[in-house]
């Protein structure tokens, strides 16, 4: 049971994925704004079914909940690189590998984004990709944390060539934000990959405004996005909620709701318990 509102932005998600499955857009993060409470989360369950629908089997699912991870920088970065790395991602890798190998180029059949070095080397990529196809990772950290985490990311641009990618990160401000920076940048910045990265930020969030600022410029220019999401969640926005959900209710009973809630996930839960006419 969803708002307007929510419906709205899970449509606009839709339409973004879309546009990148399909190919020749590039890669771009989409950034769900909105206050603790207002159904971002919720919002961002229906993703899993959007992919569902799409005509287009290959495609790949990640996601991270920034609540679960760990607080300190080191395991953190371990946590999200995990995240990245799921079955799904092993397994198309696996899959490039073998292509790789059988044409006997490191190109993995997506020009620029292994040449582009963002990778350091096209050796490290390779065994990046090598890893994820077998599973084995060591879990030793890097000098830097968040390079563990920057290879997962490159891993799943390269498989998104061939597999569109629809990475979502539930909670972004819980990671830490160089990390936060670090993933998301190196999912969309290569003109070859096909990622969409939703994340769910609060309002005033440091790291949609860094992602913000860094993409005025560079290779991310142009590829951060904000979802066009009404983020009010005061007492009138609560009431129009509560008519929404329940048809049934008076404007006075609304209004009532609406006085007893001070969030939209408080009149979601509230109206799941409204009698039925």
């Amino acid at each position: 049971m969803l708002g307007e509102r929510q419906k709205e932005a899970a449509a606009e998600l839709e339409r973004w994925w879309d546009g990148i499955r399909r190919g020749g857009v590039g890669s771009h993060a989409v950034l769900l704004v909105g206050p603790e409470g207002w159904g971002r989360s919720t919002v961002l369950d229906l993703l899993p079914d959007i992919i569902g629908r799409a005509d287009a089997p290959a495609c790949v699912l990640a996601r991270i909940d920034g609540r679960s991870l760990p607080g300190d920088h080191g395991t953190q970065a371990l946590a999200v690189r995990d995240g990245l790395l799921g079955e799904q991602v092993r397994r198309q890798a696996a899959a490039l590998l073998c292509r790789s190998r059988l044409r006997g180029t490191p190109r993995l059949g997506i020009g620029s984004l292994l040449l582009s070095g963002i990778a350091g080397t096209i050796s490290l990529l390779l065994a990046g990709l090598a890893a994820a196809a077998q599973g084995s990772l060591a879990d030793d950290l890097p000098a830097d944390a968040n390079s563990a985490a920057a290879r997962a990311a490159q891993v799943v641009a390269a498989v998104s060539a061939s597999a569109p990618a629809m990475v979502v990160i539930d909670d972004a401000d819980y990671l830490e934000p160089s990390l936060a920076l670090t993933v998301i940048e190196n999912l969309i910045d290569q003109p070859d990959s096909q990622v969409l990265v939703v994340a769910a930020v609060d309002l005033g969030s440091d790291v949609a405004a860094a992602l913000t600022s860094r993409a005025r410029y560079g290779p991310t220019a142009g590829r951060v996005h904000r979802a066009d999401a009404d983020p009010r969640m005061g007492y009138q926005s609560r009431a129009d909620l509560a008519g929404e959900l329940n048809p049934h209710l008076t404007t006075a009973q609304a209004q009532r709701l609406a006085r007893q809630t001070r969030t939209f996930a408080e009149i979601f839960a509230a109206g799941r318990s409204q009698p039925q006419p």
